[in-house]
């Protein structure tokens, strides 16, 4: 039992990072590709990204190549 609940969880943070979320940003409108919080969002931020590592939270997402928080305005959960 501790093995499989082992296997399981070494699993979950593997894939975790292996399935990041992505965004492409043009003109301050962006869409997420692999995102929990949601596909598509208006920022504040007008900096161009190409399927760029991002991190998500419900209110603003954080670009990890250089750590720079966009706060969103306006978010759609599906296209």
């Amino acid at each position: 039992m501790k093995k499989t609940a082992t296997w399981f969880i070494i699993n979950l943070l593997c894939l975790s990072k292996v399935i990041g979320a992505t965004a492409n940003c043009s003109g301050g409108e962006c869409n997420f590709d692999n995102s929990f919080h949601y596909k598509s969002a208006k920022t504040y931020c007008t900096q161009t990204l190409v399927y760029e590592k991002v991190e998500t939270d419900f209110l603003y997402f954080t670009i990890i190549k250089n750590g720079k928080r966009c706060d969103v305005f306006e978010t759609q959960k599906e296209n």
